[in-house]
Parts: structure tokens; C-alpha cells; sequence
């Protein structure tokens, strides 16, 4: 269609765009105001328009299934696998569940035997009947199986070729040493002959197994560090072409090479970033492929749930994380998924949690339509140009420890995890101050809730040839300090949680409200949650008159903490009026004032202690208090 809708309306540039925003703002910067800057150093700005995309010319060149794969690999559908983790570590049980998930519409399973510092995690599998039983009753020619093994990736595919099921067997293992070294610290090769380890399980598989996809190139250990999406691409850039280069060198042509490596991300909260993520990984990807002469090679992208933003306390919130994340994994173009049990973070998901996580991408894929639209995110002016964006960064960040030596060297030399940690803790920064929101963690917790008894973690049973093998580290390298994002506010709820159950009594907060209505209760309900993010039971009050009725009211509650919550101007004559009284009844009590008032002296000097309002670093605050009053 060349005839232009709406032509009597005259073409309006972003210029003046901009002067009407501007004019709207009443002199607020605009910057400041309507520009977001991420973590990955991107403005982002409040528009954009057609023009933004005049220069990207990957998007000449960009139809779905085709060269640079930038609009995923699907022609039609967007025909993902849905693919669970078997969380069950007896070996029969792991086998119901993963039939269980099968019936009822998983496409792919993925089993777990993690071997670490003498225990294994996950499915105990300590030889090939184990291996086989996990099998048995799947229908290998509709269901994909993948081994997760870690660092055990040999004896993954060592188990794979003896198989019974060896011959119709198709899926992949997760086997990614490089990842392994990052998130334990260790390998137990040298430089050198780890690529050996890496070129004896390619070998095995094409020999045995060529419908299982030896490598799986992982970032889930950086994201669930807190790295920043820049950071993640370029990782699973830098490994893929570790890997690309030792199996060209060893004589596997570059094709077959680009198709013995699979890449797993995690997905997150940051819904447009995460569609972005994986079509400007796949961007990159093609570009570096296309270097090795192979444009043919559609590569294979699995997409998990993120960790990272998971929660142990009002876990419930975490089924939507998984939602949001599952939609942008899918809308990105992944061409696997596997969505989390939203309690998997502090237990073994029962058949509840698991049917969560798997109807979640059912109803993406068969009710919401997702799965009938190959890349609707294609010409969407904002996705669009910040794929570039990430595309651009994460080249620079890839060609600079490429630079360097590539990404084995830099892991070698705590470059790449200094910088991670770097971003960590920046966000955490941003987290332990509530800038960053873990709703029910860090805003609007319910003290109510107890988790300590809830926790269960899988019980892991010593594994002793995991011990002899590993007793001697040859590769070593700083790992990630790993950990997520709302934990240090869960360890102080449990801490809290844990001296209420030997006192039979959490610490009491006293809500001192008086004074002007509205800012009252406005301060009343952000010291309440303030305080409830470590456990602690505010006591509410309906305005008090005088330090009589106060105390009267606080009597059979033994607070260890007051809060006055009033207005700022009303301050003063409230402390002077009531905090000597309360002195003489408590006088091993914590006076605190809600808000942030220009005459803080005058208050110290009328025995207020600290204060606390929207700047306060709520962790060094409260675990600070935590210790005042003993909680351990």
C-alpha cells in the first residue's frame, strides 16, 4: 500500500515531540524524568520512532527461519519444547515423575545428577541400570531427554552409548566446563586437558549417540550472580567460540561444530530486555558463525526461568515471575523452555507445583495463541532497537576479552567475575535500600509467615567416587558468589524467625501515631512494612493522645521497639512531649522516628535514636537493630 493513512494531518518530527514532553514536564528535566538507564548502560528512551530503525540493517535481512535466525528459527509456529526438571532423586520416582509430565503435555524432560564436594544432587545415579530405569515407559520418539551431569558430562555420554535406549535417544547433555568452573571454583583438569575431556565426550557421542547434542553453553550461573544482560550474552558468545575453536582444531568441520553446541539462558523480570536478549544473542551468533563460513546452522536456544528474582517467602508471587519470564522467553524465540516450580527454590516441588509450572506454558502455547506467531515482536520500534543496543554492547564486551585472551582467560583471571560482582553490587545496593521491590520480601511482608520449617532441602547422599576424583583440583579459578536477589532479606527474616521460636515472640514495634491524619498513617504503614522485612510485629495504633494512653496501650505488647509516625513539623513537641515517659517504662527501648525531618539534632537531643524513610539501607539498618536487640 503506498497511499499514506491520515494525510491531512501534517508529519510530526521528534524534535517537536520532545518540545511538547518538555513543555508538559514544566521545566523537570527530561533526562532525568522519562529516560531509564539500565543496568546494561542503555538509555532507554520514553519514545520511539520509525526513524530510530533507519540504521540497523540486520533488519533488511531478518524473515522468520531465516539468516541472522534474528526472528527465531520457526517459518510458521512457534513450536517450543516444553521441557520440566525432575527434581526427585530416588530413581523411581524420578521415572513416575517425569511420565507424569509427560502425559500431561511436556514434550521434554530433563533429569538432574549434580556431583559436588562429595554429595549428589538430584537423581542418585550410580550406574547404568539407574540410567536406564529413569527411562523406562518414555516414548523417546515423541520426548526429548536431556542430562544435566555438571562437570560429569563423560560419564553422562557414557551411560547415553551403553544404553539400551541408546539408538533412539535424542536430547541433549548440559554439559559446559567452563560454566562449571564458575560456579564451583574447580575443575579437575589442567588448562590443557580439560579440552581433552571436552573432545573424549564429542567423540563418544558421534560415535554412539549422534541425535544427542553434546555441549550445552549456559549463562544461568552469571544471571543468578546478578550480571547484567551484556554480561550473559557475552559469556555464552565467548564459550561458544571456545568451543567452536577447539573442535575445528581437532578436525570436526565448523558446520557439524556450530551443531554440537546448544545455549541455555535464564529469563527474567525485565520483560522487553529478556525478548531482546535472545534475538540479539542470535544476531551475534550468526555473525560469528557466519565467519566460520556456516550460515546453515540454525542454533538451538533453551530458555530457563530465572532464579535470581525467586523468593522463599510469599513464594506464591513466584508464579508470576515465571509467567512473565516464560511469555518473554517464548515472544524472544526460544526453542525450548522450562519454567521453575515457583517452591523449587527451597524445597522438592510436589505434583501441585509441578503442574503450575508446566499448565503455565500449556496455556502460553495453546490458549494465550503464543504459540501461533512466529516473532510478534518483529518491527516493534522499542524491541527493535534495543536488541541492537544489546547486540552492540555485548560485541564490545566480547571483543575485549577476546582481546584479553577469550573468556577462559579472563575467567582464569577474575576478570569476567570481578565485573559481575561489580553489577551485583550495584543492584544490591539497589535491593537492600527497596529501590529494587521483592514484593512480600522487601515491600508489603506478611510477618505472619513462617518459613523455616518449610524449608526442605533435597537430601543429598555422599557420593565417594565424586570425592576420590575431585580430591585433587588442577584448574581453579574465583567462582561467582552466587546468590539470590532477595536473600539477605530472607536470612534476616529467618534469623528473626528463629529467636521468636526460643522466646515465643518475634520483636514488637510500636506504632506511635498522633498529630496530622494523614501523614500518620502514611508513616504508620511504611514503618510497619519497613520493620516487617525482618520479621518484626508492629503494634497499630489509632492516633494516640498523650504518653498516658500510649503506655497504657503498649503495656501488654512489651515493645523493644517505638516508632513515632507523625508530620515532620509536629516532630518535635511530639518527642519532648512523650519520649521521656517512655524512657522511664522502657528504658532499654529503640525510639525511632518515621521520615526524614531537617531538625534531627534537636530530636536527638530529645532522645530519638535513628530514622528511617525511603533513603535507609533497610539490611544494614535492621541487622544492625537485629543485633541491639539480641535476635540471633
Amino acid at each position: 500500500m503506498s497511499e499514506k493513512l491520515f494525510s491531512e494531518f501534517p508529519p510530526v518530527t521528534t524534535e517537536e515531540w520532545k518540545e511538547v514532553v518538555t513543555r508538559d514536564l514544566k521545566g523537570a528535566d527530561f533526562e532525568k524524568r522519562l529516560v531509564w538507564k539500565t543496568w546494561e548502560g542503555i538509555n532507554v528512551q520514553p519514545f520511539y520512532r520509525s526513524e530510530d530503525l533507519k540504521n540497523l540493517q540486520w533488519l533488511l535481512k531478518n524473515n522468520p527461519g531465516e539468516f541472522p535466525y534474528v526472528r527465531s528459527n520457526n517459518t510458521v509456529k512457534n513450536n517450543w519444547e516444553v521441557r520440566t526438571d525432575i527434581y526427585e532423586s530416588q530413581i523411581d520416582l524420578a521415572n513416575k515423575a517425569a511420565l507424569r509430565n509427560i502425559s500431561r503435555g511436556c514434550d521434554g524432560v530433563q533429569f538432574i545428577s549434580r556431583a559436588r564436594k562429595g554429595k549428589l544432587y538430584g537423581q542418585a545415579i550410580r550406574n547404568q541400570k539407574d540410567f536406564d530405569s529413569l527411562l523406562q515407559g518414555i516414548d523417546l520418539s515423541k520426548v526429548a531427554v536431556h542430562w544435566d551431569f555438571e562437570s560429569r558430562g563423560a560419564k553422562a555420554i557414557q551411560y547415553v552409548i551403553s544404553s539400551e535406549y541408546a539408538k533412539n535417544l535424542c536430547g541433549s547433555i548440559v554439559y559446559d566446563p567452563i560454566a562449571e568452573l564458575l560456579i564451583g571454583g574447580e575443575l579437575v583438569y589442567s588448562e590443557a586437558t580439560w579440552q581433552d575431556e571436552v573432545l573424549a565426550v564429542v567423540k563418544m557421542q558421534q560415535l554412539d549417540a549422534p541425535n544427542v547434542v553434546p555441549i550445552t553453553v549456559q549463562s544461568h550461573a552469571l544471571h543468578n550472580t546478578g550480571a547484567n544482560i551484556v554480561q550473559e550474552i557475552a559469556y555464552a558468545l565467548g564459550a561458544g567460540i571456545e568451543y567452536m575453536a577447539l573442535l575445528t582444531d581437532a578436525g570436526y568441520s565448523a558446520e557439524l561444530s556450530a551443531q554440537l553446541i546448544n545455549f541455555s539462558f535464564s529469563a527474567g523480570s525485565n520483560y522487553f530486555f529478556e525478548i531482546a536478549r535472545i534475538r540479539a544473542f542470535r544476531l551475534l551468533w550468526s555473525s560469528i558463525l557466519e565467519k566460520y563460513g556456516v550460515k546453515d546452522v540454525k542454533v538451538n536456544v533453551h530458555s530457563k526461568t530465572s532464579g535470581w528474582n525467586t523468593t522463599i517467602y510469599d513464594a506464591n508471587v513466584n508464579m508470576l515471575r515465571t509467567t512473565t519470564a516464560a511469555m518473554s522467553a517464548v515472544l524472544g524465540g526460544s526453542d525450548a523452555l522450562t519454567v521453575v516450580p515457583y517452591d523449587a527454590v527451597f524445597k522438592v516441588p510436589d505434583e501441585f507445583s509441578y503442574r503450575i509450572a508446566r499448565n503455565t506454558q500449556l496455556i502460553l502455547k495453546g490458549e494465550a495463541g503464543f504459540g501461533n506467531a512466529v516473532d510478534p515482536s518483529a518491527g516493534s520500534y522499542y524491541i527493535e532497537t534495543i536488541t541492537d543496543a544489546l547486540a552492540e554492547k555485548s560485541l564490545d564486551l566480547l571483543k575485549e576479552w577476546e582481546n584479553a585472551g577469550g573468556v577462559m582467560k579472563v575467567i582464569l583471571d577474575g576478570t569476567l567475575q570481578k565485573a559481575v560482582h561489580e553489577v551485583q553490587a550495584q543492584k544490591e545496593k539497589f535491593i537492600t535500600s527497596r529501590r529494587e521491590a521483592f514484593l512480600g520480601t522487601n515491600i508489603f511482608p506478611n510477618t505472619q509467615e513462617m518459613m523455616s520449617e518449610n524449608i526442605k532441602p533435597q537430601e543429598a547422599p555422599e557420593f565417594h567416587e565424586a570425592v576420590s576424583c575431585c580430591s585433587a583440583s588442577y584448574l581453579n579459578a574465583e567462582p561467582l558468589n552466587i546468590r539470590r536477589g532477595a536473600q539477605v532479606f530472607e536470612d534476616m527474616r529467618l534469623k528473626t524467625e528463629s529467636y521468636a521460636q526460643k522466646t515465643s515472640a518475634a520483636p514488637k514495634v510500636f506504632l506511635w501515631t498522633a498529630g496530622h491524619l494523614g501523614m500518620r498513617l502514611a508513616r504508620a504503614t511504611f514503618a510497619k512494612n519497613f520493620f516487617g522485612c525482618a520479621g518484626f510485629e508492629s503494634v497499630d495504633t489509632n492516633g494516640v493522645k498523650d504518653a498516658a494512653e500510649g503506655l497504657a496501650l503498649a503495656k501488654e505488647h512489651k515493645p523493644l521497639v517505638f516508632v513515632l509516625c507523625s508530620k515532620d513539623e509536629e516532630y518535635l513537641d511530639l518527642a519532648q512531649a512523650v519520649v521521656p515517659e517512655i524512657r522511664k517504662a522502657y528504658p532499654q527501648a529503640k525510639i525511632v522516628v518515621a521520615g526524614n525531618p531537617e531538625n534531627q539534632e534537636e530530636l536527638k537531643s530529645a532522645g530519638v535514636e535513628d530514622f528511617v524513610h525511603v533513603r535507609t539501607n533497610a539490611v544494614d539498618f535492621l541487622t544492625d537493630y537485629q543485633d541491639k536487640l539480641g535476635v540471633k
